[in-house]
């Protein structure tokens, strides 16, 4: 930038990791290094010793001894929330009453009940709270919205989704064998599956149900079946498991074409590319026409940092509260139907 224009660059936000669980190499310091919109400042966990490895391997600056040394920390703009489901509210509300933006990891929180006190949290201390859900940041949701509302291969009428990921030692120390931390398939990965709903078809008046055995550790569910049937008429099915082999692809039935998104997840692990695969039909059977759309490679946690340093910075509206909301209170409620059916099958 010339010297003589007199603009600043503008500086980066600079972010505090609060809890350094396993996803956050991931999920935020090998993104950041794509990013220059944002410094990775201090870290802090529960434990010194892994804060201290963690920022020793990435080369973090500052650490602190306890989580709330870090929220102390005036030259932080914001935080990026890594610590166990159940910790997420209240550090939530620790963060944004000490002033911070918040990137919190998916979910928001576990209990529907807390909801209002986050929003109006973020409300009163004037700053921003975004829900870590990766995938929302890519266009190929856009592009299949825009499909589906163009009938470009007639009206859409099913919709099948399967994200199945094999636990390793069954989680064994892990939350997602905790049903009191949000464990079980369905909490884990049902938030993807509705947040690709309410971007690509919305959820106004749908009706939900879901099914499971909850015959995983410690009565978790680890395998898991759901449903909706959409305002349209449009059915969506989805299974979730953590004991099938790897998957994860939505299936759009057209009344023209079949269109199939295969491994959707694999942009969580680097620069990869997604693909469109479109089987045309003609009354209703496959004429061996087939097209491909594919996206340019992306990264979706490099995409999601961009997205919060604009919306910090003042370049970008956040994500709308009320979707996150919508998201727990489905979570929880399709949930607790169906552990509900298996203790009094009657019903």
């Amino acid at each position: 930038m010339s010297l003589q224009s007199g603009v600043q660059p503008e500086a980066p936000v600079r972010l505090g990791i609060l809890g350094c669980s396993g996803i956050v190499p991931r999920a935020v310091l090998e993104p950041a290094a794509h990013v220059s919109a944002i410094e990775i400042a201090a870290a802090a966990n529960r434990t010194y010793d892994k804060a201290r490895q963690m920022a020793d391997q990435y080369g973090i600056p500052t650490v602190y001894d306890s989580l709330d040394e870090l929220l102390a920390d005036e030259q932080l703009d914001a935080v990026y929330i890594g610590l166990s489901n159940r910790l997420h509210a209240p550090w939530i509300r620790r963060a944004l009453a000490a002033g911070k933006h918040v990137l919190v990891e998916k979910p928001l929180c576990l209990d529907p009940a807390e909801l209002d006190s986050l929003e109006e949290a973020a409300r009163r201390y004037g700053v921003h709270l975004t829900e870590g859900i990766m995938i929302a940041h890519h266009p190929w949701q856009q592009a299949l919205r825009s499909c589906i509302q163009s009938s470009q291969y007639g009206a859409l009428q099913r919709i099948q989704t399967r994200i199945t990921i094999p636990a390793r030692d069954d989680h064994a120390g892990n939350y997602r064998s905790q049903p009191e931390q949000g464990g079980g398939c369905f909490w884990d990965l049902g938030c993807y599956w509705l947040q690709f709903l309410q971007a690509v078809t919305g959820m106004e008046q749908a009706q939900f149900d879901g099914q499971s055995e909850f015959d995983g550790p410690n009565g978790c569910d680890w395998t898991f079946e759901a449903q909706a049937r959409l305002q349209s008429g449009v059915v969506a099915e989805a299974l979730f498991s953590f004991e099938q082999p790897y998957a994860s692809r939505h299936i759009l039935h057209f009344e023209h074409a079949t269109l199939t998104i295969n491994d959707f997840f694999r942009c969580n692990l680097g620069f990869y590319r997604i693909k469109f695969k479109v089987a045309l039909l003609q009354k209703g059977k496959e004429t061996g026409e087939v097209h491909q759309h594919v996206f340019d490679p992306v990264n979706y946690y490099v995409n999601q940092l961009r997205f919060f340093s604009d919306v910090v910075r003042g370049h970008q509206s956040n994500l709308p509260f009320a979707e996150s909301a919508e998201r727990i209170r489905l979570l929880s409620g399709i949930h607790t139907a169906a552990r509900h059916r298996i203790m009094m099958p009657e019903l």
